[in-house]
């Protein structure tokens, strides 16, 4: 065998381990995201246009976003959280900026993870900016309205060019949110619509982030949406909204503490679970008599029971108010560790490590970082 042979089958060797080691060290941190892409479609010009790419953590190792950018300033990109714990969600929030541009634009959006491994993950939009169509103001905001509550707000739009163009039908992508179209005025290839948009008092509770479409009778880009948003402020809000009760070995017992707020006084009947591992735990007078309150704190207890397999337990945990007709519901998970296999794993990987030379190089060392980590992922 050559020597000239021998040396490019082994860059050929390096250069296979070096790549291999990058995607898969990206591959964990891509995971967390359940999608990198979106397209805006066609926007109006002065519209409020944004994506949020939702990022979700399911390692036990918190995960650190060291900064978010954007390769094009028609696309301005921000993060809502930079640490995520186990089991957290958070948003990587992309704003399209109609305002100062026009036309068709694209930007790659880079999100470095510095924590508990490097990562750089790439997301990516585009969309058409359209001219030809202004909106004022840029969306349809509602702002905080009471559960029950109806609400209306309205927004003007002109199109400047072909005289015959009109809008000829108007879909909303929720069932709580209707709208009316008139037209205001129309000359020399010019015409203005008033938008109503009404909000119905069964919206459900929480925030509304939708949209009002636009269907022109244009041949082509007959789509043009606006959006819609607003908070919905419930009867009852309970934090956490969803609880994560720990990482338990059989056996083992912890408490959490989960406050429910109300705008006026209300008492809590009872609280439920299907999983009679729970324990719950509210204040009541000595005469057992509901008492009536702003503020209510639930400890929640939770025993992990003997088990020999690891596992991941999620329920729902009911509490039932006299301030409305259906209970509140608590998401809550529970991370069952089985001990035996823990200490298993643990010695068969020293085992493993005192019997193999160490990493030669640094893709190695990423490889075996890497490792450790998806094994983590939930079953």
């Amino acid at each position: 065998m050559s020597n000239r042979f021998v040396r490019h089958l082994f860059v050929f060797c390096a250069t296979f381990a070096i790549l291999s080691g990058n995607l898969f060290a990206q591959k964990w941190a891509e995971d967390m995201f359940q999608t990198r892409s979106f397209n805006f479609g066609n926007v109006s010009r002065n519209a409020k246009s944004e994506y949020e790419f939702e990022i979700y953590n399911p390692y036990i190792e918190d995960i650190h976003i060291q900064s978010v950018s954007s390769s094009c300033s028609c696309t301005s990109v921000s993060v809502d959280k930079a640490t995520l714990k186990t089991y957290e969600t958070g948003k990587v929030k992309a704003h399209f900026n109609t305002d100062r541009f026009t036309g068709s634009r694209s930007a790659t959006l880079s999100v470095v993870i510095d924590k508990p491994f490097y990562a750089n993950v790439q997301l990516h939009v585009k969309g058409n900016i359209r001219s030809d169509i202004v909106f004022q103001p840029g969306e349809i905001n509602f702002g905080t309205v009471s559960s029950g509550d109806s609400s209306e707000k309205s927004v003007d739009f002109s199109y400047q060019g072909r005289s015959n163009w009109q809008v000829t039908a108007l879909k909303s992508t929720n069932p709580a949110v209707s709208a009316e179209l008139t037209e205001i005025s129309r000359n020399y290839g010019q015409v203005k619509y008033r938008l109503k948009v009404k909000l119905a008092p069964d919206a459900v509770a929480g925030y509304i982030k939708d949209r009002i479409i636009l269907v022109s009778n244009e041949g082509v880009n007959t789509e043009i949406p606006i959006m819609v948003q607003g908070f919905v402020r419930p009867g009852l809000t309970i934090n956490p909204t969803t609880l994560f009760v720990g990482n338990l070995e059989p056996g083992e017992e912890i408490s959490k503490k989960v406050i429910i707020r109300a705008n006026s006084p209300f008492a809590i009947k009872e609280v439920n679970c299907d999983n009679e591992n729970y324990r719950f735990d509210f204040q009541q007078t000595a005469s057992e008599v509901m008492q009536s309150r702003n503020i209510h704190v639930v400890t929640v207890s939770f025993k992990a029971p003997e088990s020999d397999a690891e596992q991941t337990v999620a329920d729902v945990i009911s509490i039932v108010t006299d301030a409305q007709q259906n209970p509140l519901k608590l998401p809550s998970i529970v991370k069952l560790i089985a001990k035996n296999e823990l200490e298993t794993t643990e010695s068969e990987l020293a085992d493993d490590t005192d019997s193999q030379v160490g990493p030669s190089n640094e893709s190695d060392n990423l490889l075996l970082e890497e490792v450790g980590i998806l094994g983590r992922l939930d079953p």
